[in-house]
């Protein structure tokens, strides 16, 4: 009999226990390559005005996530808590990423598992909250796969006892950069120069940093509201390495100066970051010439000769030549009126996809080529294409 009471007090533990996590935690949602959860810190709203969550994302091994700034290549993720009950703003935080290398593009972001901490303010404090997430993010090893999941979670009202996931919230948003008191990272304003040994009118960033205790492997991460993006910092450490002296190279296709411009960075040394918010000085601007007509033309010819005479494209001139053959005997005025057809043909075609990527990053929208092969719908579309081609032959 004791037994059976015991093993029936041991299934109302663990029934109650689950409970716990059920409610402190949504159910998982994703492919094989992410899974995602939207958990909290406590199990009830109690009296709070704003909840400590976070969404939790696991990645397959040798898979990667990106942070809000991916670098040269990626999409950070995006977060829309659309159809949420009793839920005002949702402040997101990034915990400090990490810097990987592919193909030589630099990409910022997390690896294994993250936790990105939100901070969800009810609209009335200690009435329940029906959390609705759409979560957006991109996946990527050697390929890329956009990731859609759906997560709910429901906090219903009572005391606001300390979650089990708590703790690991906590862990993660430890790790999002502060202001530099903890760290003891202290910035001087940036100052945009000439970058000695760069191309002619290359530019780059100058920013001098202190720190209270040595640097071991410092990085520096620069974003910009004006777009221009940075690359590899160059660093030269001194006085026993409490002192960085960082040039960080700003892309050739910057547009105008950044004096004047605000600048957020973030410094990340191991386990230690800060991020600051500053303003670009603009002494030593050089500005950055511009090519000439006939320079950019010349090039333009090389690259025409360079995408030609690769294997993929000489069927196609084959077929162009045929065409010609065929049009013997015609007047000279209309095989040229063909060739500038073809020609127009080719300018508008580019124009027009130029048009749309444009519209698509002046709505927001972060756009990389060869992320569309990832999507079914485009690919649905590239198989017709191309079948409708090869029927043609």
């Amino acid at each position: 009999m004791n037994k059976i009471r015991a093993g029936l007090l041991g299934l109302a533990f663990t029934a109650a226990f689950l409970s716990r996590v059920e409610a402190a935690s949504s159910p998982s949602a994703g492919t094989q390559y992410m899974q995602a959860r939207l958990v909290s810190a406590v199990d009830a709203v109690g009296d709070l005005d704003a909840v400590q969550l976070g969404v939790e994302l696991t990645m397959k091994p040798g898979w990667k996530t990106y942070w809000r700034s991916p670098g040269d290549a990626g999409a950070p993720p995006r977060l829309d808590w659309d159809g949420s009950g009793n839920l005002g703003d949702a402040t997101l935080s990034y915990p400090a990423p990490h810097l990987y290398t592919l193909l030589g593009l630099r990409m910022e972001g997390y690896s294994e598992k993250v936790v990105l901490p939100v901070l969800a303010h009810s609209k009335v404090p200690g009435q329940p909250m029906a959390l609705r997430l759409t979560l957006d993010a991109l996946v990527c090893a050697e390929l890329c796969v956009p990731q859609t999941m759906a997560l709910s979670l429901d906090l219903p009202s009572g005391p606001a006892t300390p979650g089990i996931e708590g703790q690991e919230i906590a862990r993660f948003l430890a790790t999002v950069p502060g202001d530099g008191r903890i760290s003891g990272f202290t910035i001087a304003a940036p100052t945009e120069i000439a970058q000695a040994g760069a191309k002619p009118g290359g530019r780059a960033l100058q920013i001098e940093i202190d720190a209270r205790e040595p640097f071991v492997s410092p990085e520096v991460l620069g974003e910009t509201e004006a777009g221009a993006s940075f690359g590899a910092p160059i660093i030269a450490l001194s006085e026993g390495g409490r002192h960085a002296s960082v040039v960080l190279p700003m892309a050739e296709d910057t547009a105008g100066s950044l004096a004047g411009k605000p600048l957020t960075l973030t410094v990340i040394d191991g386990a230690r970051s800060a991020e600051f918010q500053s303003v670009v000085s603009g002494i030593g601007v050089s500005a950055a010439p511009t090519r000439g007509l006939p320079a950019m033309l010349a090039l333009a010819v090389l690259g025409g000769f360079i995408l030609n005479l690769m294997p993929c494209v000489l069927p196609v001139l084959s077929m162009k030549l045929f065409s010609i053959v065929k049009s013997g005997g015609a007047a000279p005025a209309r095989i040229r009126a063909e060739f500038l057809v073809t020609a127009a043909g080719i300018i508008v075609s580019f124009l027009a996809i130029a048009t749309v990527l444009i519209g698509l990053k002046a709505a927001g929208r972060t756009v990389g080529w060869g992320i569309q092969f990832q999507q079914p719908v485009f690919i649905a579309v590239m198989v017709m294409v191309v079948t409708l081609f090869a029927c043609n032959l």
